[in-house]
This record gives C-alpha cells, sequence and structure tokens, in this order.
C-alpha cells in the first residue's frame, strides 16, 4: 500500500489502546532483523534511545524531558531500559538529520513531520516493519488487524510498513473565534460568506466596538502561522500536495491567488496591523487579541485555554463563540481536524535492538500505560467517577506534574475504557463560569467542524513521498510565496501578476515534472491513497 505523509496541519496529540504484553523470553534470546537479543538468556531488559519533544514546557522542579518523574515510570514498568533524548520541538529535522548522518541517533523516532519521514524513507534510513511486527507484537498487530488506516498511513510506496502511531477519534484541531459581544454591540450578524467576512472585520475596525472612543481595535489579523492558517481554510488551499479537479491533480495556483487578492484588501484598505509581516511569530497578534483589540481570531486547541483564560482577565465581558468558516468561491470547509489516526512513530535502521523497540510500542499500548501516561495515577491525580472516567482530584497539582507528558504516548491508542472518557472536559473545571464558558466553546466547535459536508479542504489527508529530486526542485522554489506577500503590501503589484511571476519561477525550475508526477501518482494508486474524507470513517 502507499502511505500518504501526514502533512503540517495534522499537528496533534493523540492517545493508545488495548491488550496484553507479549512476553519475549527465550534460551537465546529474540533476536530482530539486523539487530541483537532484546531479551537474553540472564532475563535482563533490551536498552534502547527514544527521541522525545522537548517543548519547554517542564516545570523545573520537575526534572528535564530526558529524566522526570514519567521517564522515571518508563523506565519501572516497560520492558526496555529507554533513554529518551529531547529534539526540540520547533524543526526538530535541524537535529535529528545531524544525528542520523552521524550514526547517533534514537532507535525509535517520533516526529509528525511527514516531509521529514519521507526524507528519511528515501535515504534509507528507517527499518521496515513487517515481520518485526508479524514475529514480535501483540497489542500494535492487533491494532492494524482492528483500524486498516493505521497500516495504509504507515506504508510507503515499497509496499513495506514504516511507521507506527496511534487511533482516536476525529477531534477539532483549530477554532475559528469571533468576538460575540462586539457582534452584538454592533448589531452584525456573524458572517456567512467571505464578502461578510470583509464587512464585518471593516466594521470591528471602524465603528468602536470596544468603546473606548479610539481607533485602536482590528478586526482580524494575519500575524503569525495560526492566523495566516485561517485564509487557506477558507479558500480550500490543500493541506497536503495537490488539489483534485476535473479528475486531474493541479497545482492550487487559483486558490492561493485568491488568498492573496483577499488579504490584499484587507491590507490595502487598512483593517489590520501594518506591520503584520513583522509578527512571524504571532505574538503581537496574541497579545493584541487577549487585550481585547481583534475580534476575529484562529487557535490551535491546546491554547484556547489559556488564551480564553488571559482574554477573560484583561476584559471580562469578552464573549467568545466558535464560527463555521465563511463560505468562499471555492466551496465551505473546516479548519484542519485531529484525523483519526496519526503515525508519528519510526524505527531507525541503525537500531540495535528492533525487537525491544516493537515492545516498548506494544508496552504504551497496553491500557494501564495509556491510562498513566494519558490521566495521570489514580489516587494521585484522579479518582474514578461513577462513570468510570477520571475526575481530577487536583487540576493545579496535574499541570504541574502530568499536563506536559503528551509526547511520551505519541503512539498510544485509545483503548475501550479510555474512548469513553473525554479528555477533554476532564480537564474543564466546570464549576467557574469561565470554565463553563470554555466547555460550550468546546461543544459548539465539534458541531460546527466535524461535519463531512464542510471538510477540510483538499484531497491528500498527506502529502505522498516523493522522489529526492523532485523535493530539491519544489525546495528551490518555496519562496513563491514570497510574491504574493509582495502583492498584499505593493498597491500597484497584483496577486495576478504575482501568480504569473510564481508559475515562471515554478516552470523554470523543473515544476511541470512534479505536476506530471502527481497525476501518474494519483492514477496509479486512486485505490489506496488517503484522503481528507477518509478522517470521518471510523476504520
Amino acid at each position: 500500500m502507499i502511505n500518504k505523509k501526514k502533512s503540517a496541519l495534522m499537528v496533534m496529540t493523540t492517545v493508545v489502546a488495548a491488550g496484553s504484553l507479549l512476553a519475549a523470553c527465550g534460551k537465546e534470546g529474540d533476536k530482530g532483523e539486523g539487530g541483537k537479543a532484546s531479551v537474553g538468556a540472564d532475563g535482563k531488559k533490551g536498552k534502547i534511545s527514544v527521541m522525545v519533544y522537548d517543548r519547554g514546557r517542564v516545570p523545573a522542579e520537575e526534572g528535564t524531558y530526558d529524566k522526570n518523574r514519567w521517564t522515571e515510570w518508563i523506565n519501572k514498568n516497560a520492558p526496555a531500559e529507554v533513554t529518551f533524548v529531547p529534539i526540540p520541538r520547533n524543526k526538530p529535522e535541524d537535529k535529528l538529520n545531524v544525528l542520523l548522518a552521524s550514526g547517533s541517533a534514537p532507535d525509535f523516532i517520533q516526529d509528525y513531520n511527514p516531509l521529514n519521514k519521507n526524507a528519511w524513507y528515501a535515504s534509507k534510513q528507517l527499518m521496515p516493519l513487517d515481520d518485526l511486527i508479524e514475529k514480535h507484537s501483540v497489542e500494535y498487530k492487533a491494532l492494524l488487524n482492528k483500524y486498516p488506516i493505521l497500516r495504509k498511513l504507515g506504508t510507503q510506496d515499497d509496499g513495506k510498513l514504516y511507521e507506527v502511531g496511534a487511533f482516536t477519534q476525529t477531534d477539532i484541531n483549530w477554532v475559528f473565534l469571533v468576538r460575540n459581544d462586539w457582534l452584538k454591540k454592533l448589531n452584525l450578524e456573524v458572517p456567512k460568506t467571505t464578502e461578510e467576512l470583509y464587512n464585518v472585520v471593516k466594521a470591528f475596525t471602524e465603528n468602536d466596538p470596544d468603546g473606548n472612543g479610539k481607533k485602536d481595535t482590528f478586526g482580524i489579523s494575519l500575524g503569525g502561522g495560526f492566523n495566516q492558517n485561517i485564509f487557506n481554510w477558507i479558500f480550500g488551499l490543500p493541506g497536503a500536495g495537490y488539489a483534485l479537479e476535473d479528475g486531474k491533480m493541479v497545482y492550487p495556483w487559483k486558490q492561493m491567488e485568491a488568498i492573496a487578492d483577499f488579504k490584499k484588501r484587507l491590507y490595502q484598505d487598512g483593517l489590520i496591523d501594518k506591520d503584520f509581516a513583522a509578527d512571524a511569530n504571532g505574538e503581537k497578534a496574541k497579545r493584541d487579541f487577549v487585550n481585547g483589540k481583534i475580534g476575529f481570531y484562529t487557535m490551535q486547541w491546546a491554547d484556547v485555554k489559556a488564551t480564553f483564560e488571559a482574554l477573560k482577565k484583561n476584559v471580562p465581558d469578552a464573549q467568545l463563540v466558535p464560527i463555521a468558516l465563511p463560505k468562499s468561491s471555492f466551496g465551505q470547509f473546516a479548519p484542519a481536524l485531529s484525523p483519526p489516526a496519526q503515525t508519528p512513530g519510526v524505527v531507525n535502521a541503525a537500531a540495535k535492538d528492533p525487537v525491544a523497540v516493537i515492545k516498548y510500542i506494544d508496552f504504551l499500548n497496553k491500557e494501564d500505560t495509556v491510562k498513566a501516561l494519558k490521566w495521570g495515577l489514580e489516587g494521585e491525580h484522579y479518582k474514578l467517577d461513577a462513570n468510570g472516567c477520571p475526575a481530577p482530584i487536583d487540576l493545579e497539582k496535574n499541570k504541574k506534574e502530568k499536563d506536559w507528558n503528551m509526547d511520551y504516548s505519541m503512539v498510544s491508542s485509545s483503548t475501550d475504557a479510555t474512548r469513553k472518557c473525554d479528555p477533554r472536559i476532564m480537564e474543564i473545571n466546570t464549576s467557574s463560569p469561565v470554565g463553563q464558558e470554555y466547555k460550550a466553546i468546546l461543544e459548539a466547535a465539534r458541531k460546527i467542524y466535524l461535519n463531512p459536508a464542510t471538510p477540510m479542504p483538499g484531497f491528500f489527508l498527506n502529502a505522498p513521498a516523493k522522489p529526492n529530486e523532485l523535493d530539491m526542485i519544489e525546495q528551490s522554489v518555496s519562496k513563491l510565496g514570497d510574491e504574493y506577500t509582495k502583492a498584499i503590501v505593493t498597491k500597484d503589484y497584483s496577486p495576478e501578476k504575482a501568480t504569473q511571476t510564481a508559475k515562471d519561477m515554478w516552470t523554470k525550475a523543473g515544476g511541470g515534472k512534479i505536476d506530471e508526477w502527481y497525476n501518474t501518482f494519483y492514477s496509479k494508486n486512486k485505490d489506496k491513497i488517503v484522503t481528507v474524507t477518509d478522517i470521518y470513517e471510523k476504520k
């Protein structure tokens, strides 16, 4: 099967599934392909190294990402002795590529970026896992049978399985929020089309929605990736690869031009901060929003709680509601969702004990492990309610001791026991008015965005792995988007002209070869491709 690698949009964390661990002892010890025995005659654990994202969130008193209460718990209970290797979450490939080149990369690498995994596969730095899983796995082998999408996602174009992952329920990942109190104050309706969106943004900017008598608000921001993303989704820009148009794969020039045209209107009409380009990380936009100066705002769900609480602290009367993305000329879509399956895990081709890695993956899918890493420890972090779901004992204690540990369970699937319990609801203190509002945002966003009638834009769920020479062509024209930024901020440089210039660059670089490759790939693999519609399926 052909695996489509996950798009950047598919950023998100997951929880994992169940079974009993395969005890691996033999007189000679189990041996993996190309690896030494994972358990020797003396019964000692195998030794492996495992990558973990370093997000900078571990409290100082709790330790570091390679040594803390959860790494100790894992090593106490796992069938392998694990050394954790922290890798910066931002651009992990920078460090991982150096480690791979030097032969010192972790045995088990976990990264959500499909382009990185594609590159490692193409350079033969990953180990095929079919035989290892068939011979040495219980839990993960059962998951592959129960959820075929995991195998489909994890298989590369040579027909072999290289990636392992987790199955959970599709859920929201991003939300498009509006200051509902501003809508009410200005007697405006939620915008249902892009033209209506423009008009509401204009009113938010010019009609003093915060009532302070000053012209110091903006309807929306273009600062940072979050607020840029919303226009991509509104105008149907594919999150991965090409768009499917009349049975043919096409580069999304039309969508890119439409996005630039809309942004240009906002910029040239003075409806956004003129310095948006300097706010690359979106920090200024976030400050403006939590200080009550922006009407529409886009966030990943993981950031909503802290941002919402900061807004309510600064502007107690602020009311936020999620809204459907306005309809554009390309249709109506949803923001990127958290898919039912992600496959971030790959095994280093140079791993000395691959069997121990497989046993570790099985351990991560045992129900006791899933509960511990997702819920914490019973009696310390939670108690079970009448439905068998965890009720936090002390949310502040959990924030300090547990809430930063999600990356240790990236390839852990939800089990029957954990699936019935909503982890996002469990983390909300509904005894407070702010907590009740936050819960209402979550429930409303799910109703709006988890709807196959307004799917995520694009065709591929994951970008296919292209040959290295095509990746090099694409990298050589990585600054095509700069032409559109120029069109936005330059009055006499139109998006149409930007498209023509970008197309010329694309053609000269050999972009036609990429166009041809995508169409050949599509025609040969129509029935094997994982598409955005697959995220609405159970399996």
